[in-house]
């Protein structure tokens, strides 16, 4: 708000606290005292009831665009995930974790525009979380969940052993509550850990956590990467034998890909499915959608 509306630090400070001091507040190595928000919001032309709303609101807003900024990466929209860093300014952010965020995104986006090495991107993603340390605290935010199940498909096969069941854990945490914003980065911990279960071919753990991923989905109603996880479902159903549960769930697939018109994502499944089963998925849809008519009985 100061920054919007022209005022100085100085000005601002002047007559209320030192600049230093300032800065300790705005770091946040130093704990305001409540009763400066009335210096500053009479020094903002405003009520500290409304300077508290603010920031309420903001850290909302905030939250949203870094999570926005880090989805569009992770999907490889990367033009997207630029259109949407040009309005973040990282020296604005307030919450810590945003931060954090934004600086994981940050780094996917520079290794996959290969800036920085993968060596590198592993290095950096560990310092952010003081890997391997996290892996013994007793609790983790989810922040930093998402950065741990991140670095899955980097490390070898003794670090993931370490790492997959500390996600897992964080997961079956009975006392796990998620609101808002939230909710999203739950989503993306699930859609990784569940991609990861696939690589390694376990796919009794990928239908457990699709199924996680679409009852949280359902809860909150989202649909967040819920098509990738009828995807991963009638993927592993295929594998595992089950023809009638690969049919029901490559259809669910077929119907939210409907129902979200996105194009690029029915696009990219379309070709996933030509590729790992040599099937038409539209034609598919029609037969299965035929099938079930036939069933019922009904005259088509």
């Amino acid at each position: 708000m100061r920054f919007s509306r022209g005022i100085s630090q100085e000005d601002f400070t002047d007559g209320i606290i030192s600049n230093r001091q300032y800065q300790r507040y705005i770091n946040g190595s130093s704990a305001m005292p409540y009763h400066l928000l009335d210096a500053f919001a009479e020094r903002l032309n405003t009520k500290k009831e409304i300077l508290l709303l603010e920031f309420d609101n903001y850290a909302i807003k905030e939250a949203e665009i870094v999570l926005d900024f880090y989805n569009a990466i992770n999907n490889n929209e990367l033009d997207k995930a630029k259109l949407i860093g040009e309005n973040i300014s990282p020296k604005f952010i307030l919450d810590n974790y945003n931060l954090k965020l934004y600086e994981h995104a940050k780094s996917l986006m520079n290794y996959m525009e290969n800036k920085i090495t993968k060596s590198d991107y592993i290095i950096y993603n560990k310092n952010l979380i003081d890997y391997p340390k996290i892996l013994s605290h007793a609790a983790m935010t989810m922040i930093e969940t998402v950065i741990l199940s991140s670095l899955l498909p980097y490390t070898d096969e003794e670090e993931q052993n370490k790492i997959f069941p500390k996600i897992q854990s964080f997961l079956s945490n009975p006392n796990l509550i998620w609101t808002g914003s939230q909710i999203l980065t739950f989503n993306m911990i699930i859609y990784m850990i569940a991609k990861y279960s696939g690589v390694k071919k376990d796919f009794k753990n990928v239908i457990h956590f699709c199924k996680m991923g679409i009852a949280t989905n359902l809860k909150a109603r989202y649909f967040l990467n819920l098509d990738y996880y009828y995807y991963f479902l009638a993927l592993s159903y295929y594998n595992l034998g089950n023809q009638e549960l690969f049919n029901l769930n490559l259809y669910k697939c077929y119907t939210t890909l409907e129902m979200m018109d996105n194009p690029t994502k029915t696009s990219k499944i379309l070709n996933l499915v030509r590729k790992d089963f040599n099937m038409d998925l539209n034609q598919f849809a029609i037969e299965y959608q035929l099938k079930k008519y036939k069933s019922k009985g009904l005259n088509i």
